[in-house]
């Protein structure tokens, strides 16, 4: 990840953008918001930051210690009382000390961890950037047909009750429509609560609140990927997968860990120096300076079985990374392969369900006039009428279940970014301009 401290450090000084309620938003523009206000990554780049300073705190350890002590004191005697005074100046410079430099692998490993772990937060916060404006746009669809719908029954309610007035028809027919007719409110005004159930987690994201958004154009393209070939595809998720990479990294600190506990066992040389200044520790006021300079070799012998229980925590730790490593694997095989098939799903879902909706409508259009002319009757025409507008919604259903798969599909292959937004942004237009 490129200058992840300067992304981190942005994010966390970005503020939260309040706003008036605006009449329409773009899938972009609710993005940009979210990577100023969601406390999520936030939270994420805060960790990344803490986790970047693993590596100067174990470097540290390799790095020379200069320290300061000085002391001062009043001594009386049979003979005379005086003062004594001094300091001494101390330097450690470490030349041998594999913990010490396993310990900077580590921390370079655990640094590595927490970056991956913010971008894969980036990622995460496009997945559910798209996936809560599709929230809005399926509300926002199945409040549209539930309206409609409402309407075509109320019309039909109306003939029926005309029709009955004059003896056409029986009072079940009145019935069946108007029980129709309530059932269709009934799914309006739901369709209304989630809708604007739908807002609010847009404004809990955004941080800003909306009333309506731009819609996916009809002739958003719904195309299968250039290969169905799964393990091609499986190949570059085990290559571009940030949660893999996340666990790897984690593999990689807990190996590093073991052997800095491993070298509690072996020795450690520094070079040490001193200078050493006493002024007043002898009744003659003398002033007293010591210079040393040495090496220093330390062997851990016996340290009660504390170094031996830390090798075997820290090799129980490591076979956990590498069964979590294993796990997260597994899982994106999984996630690949079930991903590639709803895609290729969705595909054929999308062209079947457009093509119910003409059925559907050939097949209103003949049930009214079989209506019409008497050899239907109003249940009829009213299933008919049903059986158009869930078409119409499974369609919406099946276009949004693809663009929400496609991109879930990029992050676990890797390749999910910033451009797929704005890529799945240009084809928002206006409720008007659907095309």
């Amino acid at each position: 990840m490129k200058m992840v401290k300067n992304l981190c450090r942005l994010t966390l000084l970005a503020g939260c953008i309040q706003a008036a309620t605006v009449q329409a938003g773009s899938l972009a523009d609710i993005y940009q918001q979210a990577l100023q206000h969601d406390p999520q990554l936030k939270a994420s780049a805060a960790s990344a930051l803490a986790g970047a300073e693993a590596i100067p705190q174990a470097q540290a350890d390799l790095r020379p210690t200069i320290s300061l002590s000085a002391n001062a004191s009043r001594n009386e005697t049979d003979s005379r009382d005086f003062n004594n005074s001094g300091y001494t100046v101390s330097l450690s410079q470490p030349i041998y000390d594999s913990a010490a430099w396993y310990g900077v692998k580590r921390g370079e490993a655990l640094s590595r961890s927490a970056q991956l772990a913010f971008d894969q937060a980036q990622q995460n916060l496009i997945i559910r950037s798209v996936e809560s404006y599709l929230n809005v746009l399926r509300a926002k669809n199945t409040l549209e047909t539930t309206q409609a719908e409402e309407r075509a029954i109320k019309r039909r309610l109306d003939q029926v009750n005309a029709q009955f007035d004059v003896g056409l028809i029986p009072v079940t027919d009145v019935h069946e429509a108007q029980a129709s007719y309530d059932n269709a409110k009934v799914a309006r005004i739901l369709a209304e609560g989630e809708l604007d159930n739908s807002f609010e987690a847009i404004e809990r994201l955004a941080g800003q609140s909306y009333n309506d958004v731009d819609v996916l154009s009809a002739k958003y393209p719904i195309e299968n990927l250039e290969s169905n070939n799964a393990n091609a595809w499986l190949n570059k998720a085990r290559d571009g997968n940030l949660a893999l990479q996340v666990a790897d990294s984690n593999v990689e600190a807990s190996r590093q860990l073991t052997r800095v506990n491993r070298s509690g066992h072996k020795p450690t040389v520094s070079l040490t120096a001193s200078h050493d200044q006493d002024k007043g520790n002898t009744l003659n006021d003398d002033r007293n300076e010591t210079n040393q300079i040495g090496l220093t070799f330390s062997l851990p012998l016996y340290s009660g079985g504390g170094t031996s229980s830390r090798i075997r925590e820290a090799e129980y730790r490591l076979d956990e990374a590498l069964q979590n490593r294993e796990d997260v694997f597994q899982g994106i095989k999984l996630d690949t392969r079930s991903l590639l098939r709803n895609l290729s799903t969705d595909v054929l879902s999308v062209a079947a369900r457009k093509q119910s909706i003409r059925s559907s409508e050939t097949a209103l259009k003949a049930t009214e006039e079989g209506f019409n002319v008497g050899t239907r009757n109003v249940v009829d025409v009213l299933q008919a009428e049903q059986n158009l507008y869930r078409a119409q919604r499974d369609y919406a259903e099946a276009r949004f279940n693809y663009v929400l798969n496609l991109f879930r599909f990029k992050q676990v292959i890797g390749t999910l970014n910033p451009e797929d937004i704005q890529g799945l942004d240009i084809w928002m237009v206006s409720g008007n301009d659907q095309g």
